[in-house]
């Protein structure tokens, strides 16, 4: 036993990772090298000295850890916070877990553990924390059971009850005891068990696994024996003891030996030890997958030697010599010292391939402290240089970087009030790089005009707020005034509490004076500006733009341009294409100039506004700018409107007298011919009645009198109508339905429609109703069907289509038959002419479509037909 604990105990001290042996009262057995260094403890002597006095800032919840790991647990920690007696803080992982002795009584604990503050540091204090812990109790819980092997009655007592998760109210039988027993193995072990033990009165002691009433899978261990009479079995009775916690201690042991095991064979790191004269004796399966070389090829037959390449192989024998390693003579090592070297070195594999590695060479000593021999452990740090190489490069290029912007970076630890900063921060403040740096020399240079509002947002910061760019200035030592841009993010801990501030400081005194400068001339201009960047997005406008659209800066800025546009000039590709290409081939380009190009602007009350804008590109250090010159035209385009309504008005009143005076030259000309005939007529019948000499002869010249009477009758009548339709223009309009007009007119000829067979067919779709003299438009309605069906084609069935239309923005309105048609060519000048008529008809009076040329021209639109004999005739009407 005193053996195996002084092997432990070397092995320990010497092992190149920190590891501590502490017996049952937690006191120190042995401690390797790597754990003075670790914990700093260089200077105390620890052996023999209780945990908790060499560290008496530990928790109570680690000593509770501790006490349940002498219990058989295991505790394993990737990484947690040590705050330390003098208050610093230390990350550590940590492996605890018992040791055993000959008896296999836990002795004490070993804890292996190892400083990992640099890494958590480096990856902003990210730790995780992975516990595994398996409890085990030791106090036995043991009942009693019997069976009556000629009833079948099974007795429990209490503790076998309880072990089942039963109540004690449950009358057990033996198939219903077996039932509790795991399908499989076990339930097969016990079945076994008490037939034998019946049959040929074997007792039994057996572990099996039972599934209690509450479905929990637990160890249990069943002692029977069997009680014979004549040879038989007349009784069992035994013992059942929950093994459960002792048997998972057993498989966590084992489990925990493997794991010891998987350290020594590890895949990843390389562990190879030497004896007294260098040469190796012991290579692991990772040693051979880093090195590519067999243990058999190396194990008393090499020293280290031949894995390092030429240029490190002197250095390698001036550290050996130095432990007295390989030379062959006494070692003049002091016991007491302990030795550990870690470095970087360059291995060469079998194949020839190097590759760097982290080496670390510790001696390994006798029972009186002399080294007999040296253990490396290594591993393969390729990647690790690589990451380093780059990290260098990319501080390179951000020194760089800095350099040419003006910007430096810094780190508050809020914490420790440390401050950093890189290079160019220095150099931005005028400070001297051997200064020493707080929180307070920051705001030491702040202007204090400017100190409230940085303060408060770095308090903002603090309590949880993300962090807003601060632009704010500072006096330098020498009164130079600067002005700096300061951006940051937060680090946080567990309990969400800001531990670290990482930021940029941007030296923008050069730009915000020509800002200021540029805003000056933004200022003085008369035009509304506004300057958008690549993406469409408002950066600054002046005062004029401010009272043009009603906005403030802080409202337009970083929105999109659009929201100074109305949407039927944005919502569609058009725009997208005239912006897209303008930032193509940016330059100087007007819009909203020149006819047809009318351009509006709308403001933050959605009133629209006429505007001219003129584009100008401006490249800038951040990207293409465009500066928009937005001119307000509304007294412009008023004034043009003006002018534009004098001149169609104008144009309106000379149209109209020129048809009125047309009109009225038509007219005199048709009263003139119509009534000339007739009164000529008058007058030859007067000189015939005057000397007539019969009573006779003037009864026949006194009918001819009256059908000429009758006939002029009618024609001033149909002149009055017309003059009345010229002068009664100014009737109130109405909104009609056209199918409503329709159908009044096939009511009204129903009898010739009937006598006709016409069919009539409507198409309003286009526009179903119109504003319109009702009269009008009936009589217009009247007038073209009963035409269509008295000028009917006596060869087909007659047909008549009634459509509306919108084109060009006026109401077409068409009346299309098949019937008789009419000869243009000959009659086209004459078609609309008073008592024209075309057709032998005997209602045929020439006066319906003279009536509905008047009525159409009345209320300002045109009537016009299209026609071929024998095919139809189509009339046209524009409403308008």
């Amino acid at each position: 036993m005193e053996n195996f604990e002084s092997y432990n105990k070397i092995l320990i001290e010497q092992a190149p990772t920190a590891i501590a042996m502490l017996d049952k009262n937690m006191i120190y057995l042995a401690v390797s090298k790597k754990w003075i260094t670790d914990y700093k403890l260089e200077n105390q002597e620890i052996i023999g000295c209780s945990h908790y006095e060499v560290f008496p800032e530990i928790s109570e919840e680690w000593k509770e850890n501790h006490q349940k790991c002498l219990n058989g647990a295991i505790d394993i920690c990737d990484g947690a916070e040590f705050v330390r007696a003098d208050g610093t803080v230390q990350w550590i992982y940590w492996d605890v877990r018992p040791w055993y002795d000959s008896d296999k009584n836990v002795g004490g604990i070993i804890i292996h553990s190892g400083d990992i503050t640099s890494l958590k540091k480096r990856d902003f204090e990210k730790e995780r924390i992975e516990k595994v812990l398996e409890k085990t109790n030791e106090i036995a819980r043991i009942g009693i059971w019997e069976v009556n092997v000629l009833t079948q009655e099974v007795f429990w007592s209490k503790v076998v009850y309880e072990i089942h998760e039963i109540s004690e109210s449950h009358k057990p039988n033996v198939e219903s005891s077996i039932d509790f027993y795991k399908e499989g193995a076990s339930r097969l072990a016990i079945t076994n068990a008490v037939n034998n033990a019946i049959n040929q009165g074997e007792a039994f002691d057996i572990e099996v696994e039972i599934i209690t009433a509450k479905g929990l899978t637990v160890w249990a261990r069943s002692i029977g024996q069997p009680e014979m009479v004549d040879g038989k079995c007349v009784r069992l009775s035994g013992m059942f003891q929950d093994i459960d916690t002792i048997k998972r201690s057993q498989i966590a042991l084992n489990k925990a030996n493997r794991e010891m095991n998987a350290i020594f064979n590890s895949g990843s790191i390389a562990i190879i030890t030497t004896d007294k004269r260098g040469i190796i004796n012991h290579f692991n399966s990772a040693a051979e997958l880093l090195l590519g070389y067999s243990a058999s090829e190396l194990v008393g037959k090499h020293s280290l030697e031949i894995f390092h390449i030429e240029d490190e192989i002197p250095k390698l024998k001036e550290l050996l010599n130095s432990l007295q390693i390989g030379t062959g003579k006494s070692s003049a090592t002091p016991k007491t010292s302990n030795f550990t070297d870690s470095r970087e070195w360059i291995f060469k594999r079998k194949d020839g391939l190097s590759f760097p590695v982290q080496l670390t060479l510790n001696t390994i000593k006798d029972d009186t402290g002399n080294p007999i021999g040296i253990l490396g452990v290594s591993f393969d740090i390729t990647e690790r240089k690589k990451a380093q190489d780059e990290l260098l490069r990319k501080n390179q290029l951000l020194n760089f970087a800095e350099k040419i912007t003006l910007m430096g970076n810094w780190q508050w630890d809020v914490v420790t009030n440390r401050l950093i900063w890189s290079d160019n921060m220095y150099k931005i403040f005028g400070v001297d790089k051997e200064s020493e740096l707080k929180i307070d020399s920051y705001f030491s240079f702040i202007h204090p005009e400017d100190f409230d509002k940085v303060n408060k947002s770095i308090k903002e910061c603090l309590n949880g707020l993300d962090f807003n760019k601060v632009v704010h200035r500072i006096r330098l030592k020498d009164g130079t005034l600067k002005i700096i841009q300061l951006s940051a993010v937060t680090t946080k801990n567990q309990e969400g509490k800001v531990i670290e501030l990482v930021g940029t400081c941007l030296d923008v005194t050069t730009n915000k004076m020509a800002e200021n400068k540029f805003r000056g001339l933004l200022e003085s201009a008369p035009d509304a500006m506004v300057i958008v960047n690549e993406k469409g997005k408002i950066q600054l406008i002046n005062n004029q733009a401010e009272k043009l659209f009603g906005y403030t800066l802080d409202e337009l800025f970083n929105k999109p341009v659009e929201i100074l546009i109305p949407k039927r000039f944005t919502g569609n590709n058009a725009h997208i294409g005239l912006r897209n290409g303008f930032f193509a081939k940016p330059k100087v380009k007007a819009f909203g100039v020149g006819s047809g190009k009318d351009l509006y602007g709308i403001n933050k009350e959605g009133i629209e506004i006429p505007i001219q804008i003129s584009l100008s590109p401006l490249q800038t250090e951040e990207g293409l700018l465009v500066s928009a010159a937005i001119r307000d035209i509304t007294t412009q385009k008023q004034a043009s409107r003006k002018i534009l309504e004098a001149k169609e008005n104008l144009e309106v009143l000379a149209n109209k007298l020129t048809a009125q005076n047309t009109q009225l030259a038509d007219f005199v000309h048709i009263t003139s011919h119509n009534l000339r005939a007739p009164v000529s007529n008058l007058n030859s019948l007067l000189e015939f009645y005057n000397t007539s000499d019969t009573d006779e002869e003037k009864d026949i010249l006194f009918e001819k009198f009256e059908k000429v009477i009758n006939h002029l009758t009618l024609t001033l009548n149909t002149l009055i109508e017309a003059l009345k339709t010229k002068s009664e223009t100014d009737k109130a309009l109405e909104v009609i339905s056209l199918e409503s007009v329709l159908s009044k007119t096939q009511e009204i000829l129903s009898g010739e429609i009937i006598q006709s067979n016409i069919q009539i067919t409507s198409d309003f779709e286009a526009l179903k109703k119109v504003s319109y003299n009702k009269v009008y438009l009936e009589s217009i309605f009247l007038n073209l069907m009963s035409n269509a069906i008295k000028y009917r084609s006596k060869e087909k069935l007659p047909k008549l289509h009634i459509m509306s239309q919108i084109i060009d923005k006026k109401i077409i309105l068409s009346f299309e038959d098949n019937g008789l048609g009419i000869d243009l060519m000959r009659n086209g000048n004459k078609l609309f002419g008073l008592n024209k008529v075309f057709h032998r008809h005997p209602e045929a009076k020439g006066v319906g479509l003279f009536m509905t040329k008047m009525q159409v021209e009345a209320m300002g639109g045109t009537i016009a037909a299209k026609s071929k004999v024998n095919e139809g005739t189509t009339f046209i009407i524009n409403l308008n």
